[in-house]
């Protein structure tokens, strides 16, 4: 089994339901909820074996923990469950080989946050599984390893297969001229940010561009910042990140938050889409002050509040809705290969076989597979639920 994830909505939704007993094992390539987050029902009983990397269970157990206060009564796991799934999970370092069978199986750096891999299976037929995975390098990690050539079978996430990414440099231009703008006019800049490396990311970028002072870190952003200065072998940016931390003012409690925007500063901060976390305090708080600015640093999934203030420029706030003031800003620092890295990547692994794409919308995997076949060796495959692929 490679990954198990949950889709979050308005409620968990989980995947189809698979023996433990048909499984020889299960390989988790990252911590993200839609990766991992069902992996604790295989250990309501005897479960099967389970692969991942250190960095990737102490991110785990942070999110399912978060997970289970949010969602606990609709979950068909508790705490027991993921206490188990943690402990009994057996660690594996970047070159690894694993045997399980007739199959060698390695973790590989992937790229798109601490501890990510992509997958290679070794058998009769060669697979890799991407995982979710970022082949540009960012201020907190380097970019993805390069997993070789050769493979039959090639599992692609395809996220932003119709979707080409602004370069990172000139993201960080505008990120910081953002907060240098905002500061000198005395507004207050609420960044909305994913609390598992895209905060600790914009803390480090500001700082790296000398924006240092009144630097706000809030939510669950703060356990991921020590988990990261704790664990040096998953964070290529450790250096960085140490400096930022020691300049960055932790929120710590409701006081110190009514106390942030007293002065010009910077608040970074979950939910990344403004659902949930402190971010949305932060952003009532500015949001009729046209000195201030909201700078959503990520994909805003539709519905969500993130997504209506970029489409509507309004914000909940006590029940109703109030128009923003606030100047309103998205500038996407994508942990995901754009359209030209995922072409490029297939493109690197082999001259014939099979690509099967996944982890995007419907019209991205289609146009995605349809773009492997018309331009590669490789037979692209977007496949429905259920479908049984062949892999000659």
């Amino acid at each position: 089994m490679l990954d198990y994830g949950v889709r979050i909505e308005d409620k968990v939704m989980f995947p189809s339901h698979v023996s433990p007993r048909d499984l020889d094992a299960v390989l988790i390539t990252h911590a993200h909820l839609d990766h991992v987050g069902a992996a604790p029902l295989f250990f309501a009983s005897s479960a099967p074996k389970t692969y991942a990397t250190e960095a990737t269970l102490n991110q785990a157990h942070i999110l399912l923990k978060d997970m289970l206060k949010l969602s606990g009564y609709y979950l068909p796991f508790g705490e027991a469950e993921i206490t188990n799934f943690i402990r009994k999970t057996e660690r594996v370092k970047y070159g690894d080989i694993i045997r399980i069978k007739d199959a060698e199986i390695q973790f590989i750096d992937a790229g798109h946050i601490p501890g990510s891999a992509q997958i290679v299976v070794n058998a009769d037929k060669t697979l890799v599984y991407t995982g979710d995975f970022n082949p540009i390098r960012t201020r907190l990690l380097n970019s993805f390893k390069d997993p070789g050539t050769g493979f039959d079978v090639v599992i692609t996430e395809s996220t932003y297969a119709l979707e080409a990414h602004e370069p990172r440099n000139l993201l960080e231009d505008k990120i910081v001229g953002l907060a240098r703008e905002t500061i000198g006019q005395g507004g207050f800049m609420v960044v909305p940010a994913f609390a598992v490396s895209r905060s600790q990311e914009v803390a480090c970028i500001l700082y790296a561009h000398g924006i240092k002072d009144n630097v706000w870190l809030d939510g669950m952003a703060r356990e991921l910042l020590q988990l990261y200065l704790n664990d040096e072998e998953y964070v290529d940016g450790i250096d960085l990140l140490s400096k930022a931390s020691r300049k960055l003012r932790l929120v710590r409690g409701k006081k110190d938050r009514e106390r942030v925007l007293e002065e010009p500063g910077i608040a970074i901060t979950p939910a990344g889409m403004l659902k949930g976390g402190p971010a949305m305090y932060y952003a009532q708080n500015v949001a009729s002050d046209p000195t201030s600015s909201i700078l959503l640093v990520s994909f805003q999934a539709p519905n969500t509040p993130g997504a209506k203030l970029l489409l509507d420029g309004k914000l909940p706030v006590n029940g109703d809705e109030v128009t923003v003031s606030s100047r309103v800003v998205q500038y996407k620092l994508s942990a995901h290969a754009g359209q030209k890295e995922l072409r490029e990547y297939v493109s690197r692994r082999g001259d014939k076989g099979v690509v099967v794409a996944i982890h995007g919308d419907p019209e991205a995997t289609e146009a995605f597979a349809r773009w492997i076949t018309e331009n590669t060796g490789y037979t692209g495959l977007n496949p429905s639920m259920g479908e049984w692929i062949k892999c000659y």
